[in-house]
């Protein structure tokens, strides 16, 4: 067994070298796999020329312009670079079933300081780093803030209707944080029957509630009536469920099906077929009028980047999210909650030698250091952001027109999830006072029992990692089908077919995974 093990050890290293002319893996030149968003690594960003130069490394991005493909990507070559940045229940899988995965465990001490440091300091987190079987196989990106997305409406939409009589009866202009779900679905018929009214082209459709996150779009519009298209963890049950198995799933499909036949939701809610951002083309043709999105991004179309594309009196306005009735009271609920870690970092032990290996930890503790930290997060000193008494103010490079800052911060590299601690203030400097008070708002209504069947607190073995990713891969191919078939009107929403879309997702293996994950919360 001994012979064996080596001959597959020494296989890999031979398999793992052959992919080094496609990803570094030489002490010259080393090799990352990195995108954040549609942006990907460059060298030539300045927090990247930062770390590259403390580390003492030349790092090259494998990532090419026009890839888009990033799981493929990572399969076929992305992990054998010598940094891969990737989910961390997808580093801890690769690591625990592929072993290629560097345990930075024995090396932090003698190689990284400043992350030595941090874990000392902060044990849970370093406990978040920890794979099932006690080594760390990734360095996370530690974010921070809460509110993640939320509700908006076209404001001008809104006044135009009131200056014309056309707002439906119960609705104030001025009070849209009290919309129920039936006057939210009101003002959604008001904004398709009024189109003209409110300067959509001529000959041009109306798409009143739209959403450009097709993964998530039905689970998160379903939240209205109480549902969720994901694993979530019950309180009143103290356990796992699965939510398109829960009858408020049944609730809300048909719902929203209903929705989709008056026009109310944009066709291709769905479609994964482009990268495009609808927020841009929907309000700049001045189509789309409601929307669930990242709060601080979406009131950026309110900013002056985006003037000359957009109507005059453009402007969006965040609501809390539309209430619905629950035993004679309202009940709010926003289904999204920022990650308590972003992507983690892993080093490829079989195309990395160990003196780059030594080079890249000290990579990764430079984004733990005092100036690596600030650079992560604001980008340059005195270039990017400048310090007045410990105010951190950003440069016109950062906040000007021409640009959001978050697409200029990702632009020079801050941001990017690369190994570090986040910290909530770089969002301060540049969200406006809409967007703050707006986050502020949320912060009783946010589910904060989405991130307990989330990485970095689920901890799975190989074996519940494979069944986990097995079965989730059958689950998404049964629920994307009934949901587009319901969603389409091609299948009644009823109990029968109902009944059939539950048998489909057991057999599918959720039961499985309800079952692993009921597991790993008790631990």
């Amino acid at each position: 067994m001994k012979f064996q093990k080596s001959i597959l050890t020494a296989a890999l290293v031979m398999a793992s070298a052959a992919t080094l002319a496609s990803c570094g893996g030489g002490s010259k030149e080393l090799s990352i796999f990195l995108y954040q968003e549609d942006v990907k690594y460059n060298e030539n960003m300045d927090v990247f020329k930062k770390a590259n130069e403390y580390a003492g490394i030349k790092l090259v991005g494998e990532l090419q312009k026009y890839d888009t493909n990033y799981d493929t990507i990572y399969n076929l070559r992305g992990k054998n670079c010598n940094l891969i940045v990737n989910d961390q229940d997808t580093i801890e899988a690769t690591a625990l079933n592929d072993e290629i995965f560097l345990d930075f465990t024995p090396l932090i001490d003698e190689h990284a300081p400043h992350l030595a440091e941090f874990f000392k300091k902060n044990p849970e987190k370093k406990a978040w780093a920890t794979a099932a079987d006690g080594k760390i196989y990734g360095i996370p990106f530690y974010t921070d803030g809460e509110t993640a997305k939320a509700f908006f409406v076209r404001k001008d939409w809104v006044d135009t209707l009131a200056s014309n009589n056309k707002l439906p009866n119960g609705i104030k202009a001025d009070k849209l944080d009290e919309l129920t779900v039936e006057q939210y679905e009101a003002l959604l018929q008001a904004f398709k029957d009024n189109k003209d009214l409110l300067g959509v082209p001529k000959g041009d459709p109306v798409y009143p509630y739209f959403d450009r996150d097709n993964d998530f779009a039905i689970s998160e519009l379903s939240s209205l009536w109480g549902a969720t298209g994901e694993f979530y963890w019950d309180e009143a049950s103290n356990s796992v469920k699965f939510g398109p198995m829960e009858n408020e799933f049944m609730v809300a499909m048909k719902n929203i099906q209903r929705w989709y036949g008056k026009g109310l939701i944009e066709p291709n809610i769905l479609d994964n077929s482009t990268n495009k951002d609808k927020r841009v083309d929907l309000f700049a043709s001045n189509q789309g009028g409601s929307t669930h999105d990242w709060l601080g991004t979406t009131y950026s179309f309110n900013e002056p980047m985006y003037a000359e594309n957009l109507v005059e009196g453009f402007e969006l306005v965040c609501i809390l999210p539309p209430a619905r009735e629950v035993n004679g009271e309202k009940v709010r609920l926003e289904p999204t909650i920022r990650k308590q870690i972003g992507k983690v970092t892993a080093i490829n032990k079989y195309s990395t030698s160990e003196e780059d290996q030594i080079k890249l930890i000290k990579w990764i503790d430079y984004f733990f250091t005092e100036e690596g930290h600030d650079t992560l997060n604001y980008g340059v000193k005195d270039v990017h952001w400048t310090d007045n008494n410990g105010t951190k103010t950003y440069t016109d490079k950062i906040i000007n027109d021409n640009n959001t800052a978050l697409a200029n911060l990702y632009a020079i590299g801050a941001q990017m999830q690369t190994p570090g601690v986040q910290t909530f203030a770089y969002e301060e400097a540049w969200l406006s006072t809409e967007a703050k008070e707006a986050m502020e708002k949320y912060s009783p209504v946010l589910d904060r029992n989405y991130n307990k069947l989330i990485y970095p607190n689920i901890k799975l073995s190989n074996e519940d990692y494979k069944t986990v990713n097995t079965a989730r891969s059958m689950i998404k191919i049964q629920y994307d089908d009934y949901v587009n078939q319901w969603l389409k009107g091609k299948l009644e929403v009823n109990e029968a077919n109902f009944k059939k879309f539950k048998d489909a997702l057991v057999k599918a293996g959720a039961n499985n995974v309800i079952d692993i994950l009921n597991k790993a919360v008790a631990k």
